[in-house]
């Protein structure tokens, strides 16, 4: 019987230990720089953008961490801090798709006050958090969004001169899922805003740290045109291979289990670089597994698991939600690629149809978060699993509907 053992992979949840983070060294670097920059004076508001399940949200953990004082990641990854030690007070805000500006600027003032009892004995910070709300039950108009962001940016100075007086790096503002905010909220416009009114008002030991789907993010900046010059963006792509390699090796290691180098490329290969199925197929191997050798005969016992049971019914929605009848064919004609990036003149010639005859059918496909265009011409699913699933139980129907 084998033994009981702590599962090092995380599929559901974003990666908080230092020690299970793996990869990303490009990315770390840059907002390490972030950090560094701020801590002389010099605020660089940053985004971290990429496909959903890429990682943003472990990435954006790994920098609060980073920030609070953590350097163990950096020091693993031998990256240059350029000082020995970060001192930032950092609060965190989960948008949500009801979410607008007063809510946004009023959350995370509450998380400051909160950090603030925490660190410094109960120290009560004067804050005009219910003048924000007040202003937000107004409608969304520019002005608006103008008095709020005048609001929020007089509460942040007055935390400013705080944080230089009890001798902090500064402070981090953390919004975590970004995208998930309407597009005409005006949350744009008060980024914008504020970062401009922070600026003028010398306010430069205080940063917003946000993360959202590349897609929505260029949602935002329509609403905002300059939402990509307030933030310095940070694209996450898919993990390469040795990438992957190190994240199931640290996990195999963690529980003293050996493998197969076959396994790793067979895990690459289906998970397509996305974070989450690598974490979900690394936790089914091992349970797979009954002699602390990873063979490819636990790598197809894991697969038939994770496709069959523990995603069957995600995988089964996503099809469902694709639509019937033009939909499932372009699916269906994506799965028979051999590849993982599809390009517009496969699926052409599989479903028949000329490219104008189901341009629609692929927006309205990328709206409903089925699948994503790599680049011109070329798309993927959003879930690899689900071209592993239309393999083996197929495609609901392709009978197109009046």
């Amino acid at each position: 019987m084998k033994k009981r053992y702590i599962d090092p992979f995380t599929p559901d949840l974003p990666i908080d230990s230092p020690e299970r983070f793996s990869g990303r060294k490009a990315q770390i670097d840059s907002v390490v720089d972030s950090l560094f920059q701020l801590s002389n004076q010099n605020p660089r508001h940053t985004i971290i953008t990429g496909d959903r399940g890429i990682g943003k949200s472990s990435v954006l953990t790994q920098v609060k961490n980073i920030a609070e004082g953590d350097m163990d990641l950096i020091k693993r990854l031998e990256i240059d801090a350029g000082v020995d030690q970060f001192d930032f007070i950092c609060a965190w805000h989960d948008c949500s798709t009801d979410q607008n500006p007063s809510i946004l600027a009023s959350g995370i003032l509450k998380q400051l006050e909160n950090r603030f009892k925490s660190i410094f004995n109960g120290f009560k910070l004067e804050l005009n958090i219910a003048g924000i709300l007040k202003v937000g039950e107004k409608d969304s108009s520019v002005a608006t969004i103008s008095e709020i962001s005048e609001k929020f940016c007089t509460d942040l100075t007055t935390i400013s001169n705080q944080i230089k007086d009890k001798g902090k790096s500064g402070v981090i503002l953390f919004f975590d899922e970004l995208d998930r905010v309407k597009p005409d909220s005006g949350v744009a416009t008060f980024f914008k805003l504020s970062a401009e009114k922070l600026s003028r008002n010398k306010v430069k030991n205080i940063s917003f740290f946000a993360a959202g789907i590349t897609g929505a993010i260029q949602n935002l900046e329509k609403e905002h045109g300059s939402i990509y010059r307030t933030f310095k963006d940070v694209p996450l792509p898919k993990l390469e291979e040795p990438e992957v390699k190190q994240i199931l090796e640290t996990g195999f290691s963690a529980v003293k289990c050996t493998h197969d180098p076959v396994v790793i490329k067979n895990v690459f290969s289906l998970s397509a670089g996305y974070p989450e199925p690598i974490h979900l197929l690394g936790s089914q191997l091992l349970k797979s597994d009954s002699d602390d050798y990873l063979d490819v005969e636990d790598f197809e016992n894991a697969k038939v698991e994770v496709i069959e049971t523990l995603r069957r019914n995600k995988l089964a929605s996503s099809l469902q939600a694709a639509g019937s009848g033009k939909y499932q064919r372009i699916l269906k004609a994506m799965a028979s690629y051999s590849g993982v990036n599809v390009p517009l003149s496969h699926i052409t010639k599989e479903t028949g149809y000329e490219q104008n005859q189901y341009s629609t059918n692929m927006s309205n496909l990328i709206n409903r978060d089925i699948i994503s265009q790599v680049d011109r011409g070329v798309y993927c699913f959003v879930d690899p699993l689900l071209k592993e699933y239309i393999d083996r139980f197929g495609v609901i129907t392709t009978q197109d509907e009046e």
